[in-house]
């Protein structure tokens, strides 16, 4: 049980999410702001945007989960992220801010009307609220099952406090509330597991002669996993970097080209060291604890069983800062879509600022809620981002590098591609039973991927028709 030093501890830290949500409310005076926080942002505060979003409550927990049924095999998923971070500063994000400077781009979507047709917008548009709706979701069932172990509530029970506090903070604040409260989180995270956990953990026997002499050898096998489950997952996250409308948004927020492209990369160097932490308590857990029934809450067993008073609530702090700070990125992004990409462009395109801003902040609160019941029907964390992940990679892939690199493009096949990918993953997805079985179907990435490919690339060849180099970029 928590002890009254680490529920006040617990207690300052929610609080003080919620003051800042409330604090820079009244700084709020248009979308931009809203959304992209002024489009002033240095490297530091880039960097740990980069880094609190994606190394994620979800992630943590995750691999630690992973780590503890399946060994060393666990760190494919936090290596993934870290691989997707460093490639696209490398490749894309100078890029991107380019184009957001000339163009003036609020959103991703928007970016690819710009090089296409509103048609490509819409399922832009449509792609990124259901793939951020999963990412929003994977985080929020994740703070539950911490919420739920420690103070003994039903998980529909903690699912209510997690949502209810990101979605208070994030539609009050936005991207604002967002950048402080992420700073907060990333410290707390990365402090607590590298510089706390794993102290305790090698204390508590989490040892490497302990590992080989009481784990099976298949937990030092990389590929324990099942390398037909990894090689897709890993392909999925990678791609999805390139794809991601929150990838776009922090490049459309940095003050320069330089901060764009530095806070990817420094970030993924520091994502690294997460995963391994991640997956040496995971292996931890496993000698040094009793058996937990799940598996599904195996850090947070861990910080209860081992973590001193005090700490132990600074500790739990930790694993919900990284939670909350993948989860409120997610909505703020969905809800730029809804505002922006729907609202503004199709429905009120003569809004004023206010309109459009109280829009804003319905539309955070609407997707907060969605992304809770979504947590809700689907419990399993990996699964749920995963989804996530091949949403976009699939639908949207070859038109997002056709439009930055090559910048206009055809119109048809881009649309007619991504209608194609998000509908194959779609039905790879929720309509398995149904397809050959075959281990082409088995993960909807595939099937998403290639469809989508043939289809842009067979478009493109029957119009005999290629799209022109950009003389802008």
């Amino acid at each position: 049980m928590l002890e009254f030093a680490d529920i006040m501890v617990m207690a300052a830290y929610l609080t003080a999410l919620l003051v800042i949500g409330i604090r820079t409310l009244r700084m709020q005076d248009s979308t931009e702001v809203y959304f992209l926080g002024g489009r002033a942002l240095k490297t530091p505060s880039l960097t740990v945007l980069w880094f609190a979003s994606w190394i994620g409550g979800a992630s943590i927990v995750a691999t630690v989960n992973r780590a503890y049924t399946l060994g060393i095999s666990a760190i494919w998923y936090v290596t993934a992220l870290a691989t997707g971070c460093l490639l696209f500063g490398l490749l894309m994000a100078a890029r991107v801010k380019r184009l957001s400077d000339e163009h003036h781009f609020l959103t991703y979507p928007e970016l690819m009307e710009s090089a296409f047709d509103h048609r490509t917008r819409i399922v832009a548009t449509i792609t990124t609220i259901l793939s951020f709706l999963a990412y929003a979701g994977g985080q929020l069932a994740a703070a539950a099952g911490v919420v739920s172990m420690l103070l003994d509530l039903a998980y529909g029970e903690a699912l209510l406090i997690t949502g209810g506090i990101v979605v208070a903070y994030t539609t009050l604040g936005g991207f604002r509330a967002i950048t402080q409260t992420d700073w907060i989180q990333a410290l707390l995270i990365f402090f607590g597991l590298l510089c706390i956990g794993l102290p305790i953990a090698w204390l508590e026997g989490g040892q490497p002669s302990a590992f080989h002499e009481g784990l099976p050898v298949q937990y030092f096998e990389l590929g324990s996993w099942g390398w037909s489950t990894i090689i897709p997952m890993v392909l999925s996250i990678v791609l999805s970097f390139f794809v991601a409308m929150d990838s776009f948004t922090r490049c459309y927020a940095a003050d320069s080209t330089q901060s764009a492209r530095r806070a990817p990369i420094l970030a993924g160097i520091l994502i690294l060291p997460m995963g391994l932490a991640a997956v040496w308590l995971g292996m931890t857990a496993l000698i040094t604890l009793p058996p937990i029934e799940s598996g599904d809450d195996v850090l947070t067993a861990f910080v209860m069983a081992y973590f001193p008073a005090g700490i132990k609530g600074l500790m739990l702090c930790g694993v919900l800062a990284a939670i909350m700070s993948t989860a409120d990125i997610c909505i703020l992004t969905a809800a730029g879509n809804v505002t922006h990409d729907l609202y503004e462009r199709f429905i009120n395109p003569e809004a004023t600022r206010k309109t459009l801003l109280s829009v804003s902040m319905l539309a955070s609160a609407i997707v907060g809620c969605g992304a809770t019941f979504l947590a809700w029907q689907m419990r399993d964390v990996i699964d749920l981002l995963v989804l996530g992940f091949t949403i976009n990679a699939a639908a949207l892939l070859l038109p997002t590098f056709w439009a930055v690199y090559r910048w206009r493009g055809d119109a048809t096949a881009s649309f007619y591609s991504a209608m194609t990918g998000l509908m194959a993953v779609l039905v790879c997805r929720f309509a398995v039973d149904h397809l050959p079985k075959h281990p082409f179907f088995e993960d909807p990435l595939w099937p998403g991927l290639v469809s989508a490919s043939l289809v842009y690339l067979g478009i493109l060849l029957v119009r005999h028709r290629l799209p022109l180099r950009s003389t802008s970029t």
